[in-house]
This record gives structure tokens, C-alpha cells and sequence, in this order.
């Protein structure tokens, strides 16, 4: 059992294995391998490939969730600097994952000159069932909940304080949703036109949509800026520029 100040309230992160390792990084661990599984089962032909390029992304994720995440807690890991590279404890932020993806399917576009677009289409089943795993695991370590309620669809939320209650499903709707938008975008037949790395984006934009609805009814402490949750600021901006790289990449293929 470990005891730390994030912000203003107090989280127990409880782990396992002689405290080596949390449920959360277990969970998160065997869905990315599975995602990446999914991805090199649906592209046969690019298998050897994506399988060193999906770790790469994987490992370009973690190191840029886990930088977000020390910076975004910047007071705490001041003063215990050696709990940085302890990652295995849990402590990511999503945006600095998601950057770090970005980042490493560039990466992957220098080593092996494959396009970039292309890359990141393909990695869409692992995208898609990590961010699944990242909603539902939120629910189980109390974070991201909403409301209390008494209606009938309230569910068990056990908050940071280890308070018991029934709460709006904010983590089950996001799960749910964000998942068919991103089953939607990968299965909706496109026209040939669609260029590489089309379906990725708008993956990205909708779940960053989805994701920034749903903090706007989160009550769990957070920081908050001009009234808005530090995520939900997050969420506008890949949002934008998301759907900012649709519109460019649509004028460049007009163009060509």
C-alpha cells in the first residue's frame, strides 16, 4: 500500500507481487499486448513489421505518459525524485501518451520510410481496445466518476477517500462510446479517396469528443483552468487538431 499527495486529496494506490506492481499495470499491459495482437492478426502481411513498430509506439506511450504525468504532479516528484522512474506503480497522463505516440509513428515513418498515415491506421485495433481498458480500469481505481444519484442506473464507485456510493456511469458510457465511434470509424466503408492515417484522426477527434462531454460532468478533484478541468482542456486541443490535420491533409489531396 502506497500513500501520496496528487493535488488536493489523497490516492492509495494498492499493489501486488510484494508491491512491485498495481492491478492497473497488469490490466493495461495485457490489453496493449492484446491490441497489438488484434492489429498484427487483421494485417497479416505487415505482421514482422508491426510488431516492432507497435513497440515502439507502446514504448514512446508509456515514456510520454509517464513525463505528462510527473510534470502535471511537478510539487510531488520534486521531492521524491526517486519515484519517477518507478512506473510500474501506475501514474500516466493520456495526453502525454497520446503525444508520444504521434511522436513515435513519426519516428517510425524515419527508420522505416513507411507512411505515416498508413502506420497509424493500422495500429487502430490497438488504439482502440487500450482506451477501452483506460476507461474501465479508471472506474475500478475511483477516478473519472460523476455525480451521486439513486436512479437506477447509478453504479458502485469507490472514490480516492475510499467512499462507497452510488454515482452517474460516466466511466461505462465512455468505455461504450468511444469504442463504437472508433468500431464505427474502422468498419464504415470509405471511399478510395480517403488517404492514409484518415481513420486515425477521426478516431482521435471523436474520442477526444467524447472525452471532453464526459469531464464536464466529472466530480472527482482536479486542477482546473478558467473552470474547466485540466483534461477537458486536453481535449479540445487534440480535438482540434485532429480534426485541423482532416481539413489540411483533405485541401493537400484536392491539390495533388
Amino acid at each position: 500500500m502506497k500513500e501520496s499527495l496528487w493535488y488536493d486529496f489523497r490516492v492509495i494506490t494498492q499493489t501486488i507481487f510484494g508491491g512491485f506492481l498495481t492491478p492497473y499495470a497488469i490490466i493495461l499491459s495485457l490489453s496493449a499486448a492484446a491490441g497489438l495482437g488484434l492489429s498484427i492478426w487483421l494485417y497479416q502481411q505487415e505482421k514482422v513489421f508491426l510488431l516492432s513498430a507497435g513497440l515502439l509506439v507502446l514504448a514512446f506511450s508509456l515514456a510520454g505518459g509517464r513525463v505528462g504525468f510527473v510534470l502535471r504532479n511537478l510539487a510531488y516528484f520534486k521531492n521524491n525524485l526517486a519515484d519517477i522512474p518507478q512506473i510500474w506503480l501506475g501514474g500516466l497522463s493520456w495526453p502525454g501518451a497520446l503525444l508520444g505516440a504521434a511522436i513515435s509513428v513519426l519516428f517510425v515513418h524515419w527508420i522505416w520510410k513507411e507512411p505515416p498515415g498508413e502506420v497509424a491506421d493500422s495500429l487502430l485495433p490497438l488504439f482502440c481496445l487500450v482506451l477501452l481498458t483506460i476507461w474501465m480500469t479508471g472506474w475500478g481505481g475511483g477516478i473519472g466518476y460523476g455525480p451521486e444519484t439513486e436512479a437506477w442506473f447509478g453504479i458502485r464507485v469507490q472514490d480516492q477517500f475510499g467512499l462507497i456510493s452510488h454515482r452517474w456511469p460516466l466511466p461505462i458510457l465512455g468505455a461504450v462510446f468511444s469504442t463504437l465511434w472508433i468500431l464505427g470509424v474502422f468498419f464504415f466503408p470509405l471511399k478510395r479517396t480517403i488517404w492514409d492515417g484518415f481513420r486515425m484522426l477521426i478516431s482521435i477527434a471523436g474520442a477526444a469528443g467524447i472525452n471532453l462531454v464526459i469531464s464536464l460532468f466529472r466530480v472527482d478533484p482536479a486542477p482546473r483552468w478558467m473552470g474547466l478541468r485540466w483534461e477537458s482542456w486536453f481535449s479540445v486541443l487534440f480535438l482540434l487538431i485532429a480534426l485541423g490535420s482532416v481539413f489540411f491533409l483533405k485541401d493537400n489531396q484536392t491539390h495533388d
